[in-house]
C-alpha cells in the first residue's frame, strides 16, 4: 500500500470519531505511523486538508451528522466522563443533542449501546492494522518501528480511558448474552489479526511455528496489561521504557533470521 494510502486511511479513521475541525497533522501521522510533515505534504495545508476530508468521508458515507454516529460519539464522551455505571442515556441523548426516544430508536439499552461502540473501536482497529503492519515492516529498524506501534496504541487509549471502561463493563455484566456478545467481537477480531499474522508467516517474515491466533492474543494481552497496570501505578511506569523492551522481546521472539535478535542499545 502506497504512503499515500496509509495517510488517508488513517484520517478516515479519524474522521469517523471526531469532527474534521479536531483533526491535526499530528493526529494522523501518529495513527499512519509517518511523521507530520510527511502528511502535510500529501494533504496540503490545513484548509485544504480539511476540505480533502469532508469530500472523502462523504464518499465512504461517514457522515458526522449521521444521527447513529452522532449517538456513539456522545456516549464515547459520557462513558469517559462518568463511567460505566455513572452513565445515563439521558446523558447520552443530552451529549448528542437528541431526544431520548431517538436514542433508545438506535441502541435498545446502555449495555446494547456501549457493545455498539466496542465492536466499532475493534472494526476500525482490523481495518487500520493490515496498512500498520506493512509500514511497520518496510522499516530499516522494525524493533523501533514496532515500539512506536504499542506507545501509539497505548497513549492513543489513555485520554479517553477506554480499556478501564471496558474492564469496569465486562465486569458488572452478568448477563450471560451480553458476554457471548463480547466473545463473539473479540472471535471475530482475533480472527482477522491472526491472517495478518498468517500472512508475514507464509512471506517468512516471522517464524511459522507459533500459532497465529497465538499470537493475536497475546499481543492484545501485553497491550491490555500494560494499560492496566499503568492505570494502578502510572509513576512507576514508563510506556516509552515498556514499548520498547516489549518490542524488542517481541520482535527477538518472532523473527526467523539467526541472526535478527537485537541488542538494546546502552545509551537508551
Amino acid at each position: 500500500m502506497k504512503k499515500n494510502d496509509i495517510i488517508m486511511q488513517a484520517a478516515l479513521k479519524l474522521v469517523s470519531e471526531r469532527p474534521t475541525d479536531q483533526i491535526g497533522y499530528v493526529d494522523i501521522a501518529k495513527l499512519a505511523g509517518v511523521h507530520w510533515t510527511t502528511v502535510r505534504r500529501h494533504l496540503g495545508n490545513k484548509e485544504n486538508m480539511r476540505e480533502l476530508l469532508v469530500e472523502r468521508r462523504e464518499e465512504q458515507g461517514h457522515s458526522y451528522a449521521d444521527t447513529r454516529t452522532r449517538v456513539l460519539d456522545a456516549a464515547i464522551r459520557v462513558f469517559a466522563k462518568h463511567g460505566y455505571a455513572g452513565a445515563t442515556m439521558d446523558q447520552v441523548a443530552a451529549e448528542a443533542g437528541q431526544t431520548k426516544s431517538v436514542v433508545y430508536w438506535h441502541f435498545n439499552n446502555k449495555s446494547d449501546l456501549y457493545l455498539a461502540i466496542c465492536e466499532r473501536n475493534m472494526a476500525i482497529q482490523a481495518q487500520m492494522l493490515p496498512s500498520q503492519v506493512e509500514a511497520m515492516i518496510r522499516k530499516e529498524d522494525r524493533v523501533k518501528a514496532l515500539m512506536e506501534w504499542m506507545q501509539g496504541q497505548v497513549e492513543g487509549c489513555l485520554p479517553s480511558d477506554t480499556p478501564m471502561l471496558f474492564f469496569e463493563f465486562y465486569a458488572t455484566s452478568r448477563d450471560p448474552l451480553i458476554r457471548e456478545q463480547i466473545r463473539k467481537i473479540f472471535e471475530n477480531f482475533y480472527s482477522q489479526v491472526s491472517e495478518i499474522f498468517r500472512i508475514l508467516q507464509q512471506q517468512k517474515v516471522i517464524r511459522n511455528d507459533i500459532d497465529p491466533h497465538s499470537l493475536a492474543v497475546y499481543i492484545q494481552t501485553v497491550i491490555n496489561g500494560l494499560l492496566l497496570s499503568w492505570s494502578l501505578a502510572p509513576k512507576e511506569l514508563s510506556i516509552e521504557r515498556f514499548s520498547r523492551d516489549a518490542a524488542l522481546l517481541l520482535w527477538n521472539g518472532l523473527s526467523v533470521s539467526d541472526n535478527s535478535v537485537i541488542k538494546a542499545s546502552s545509551n537508551e
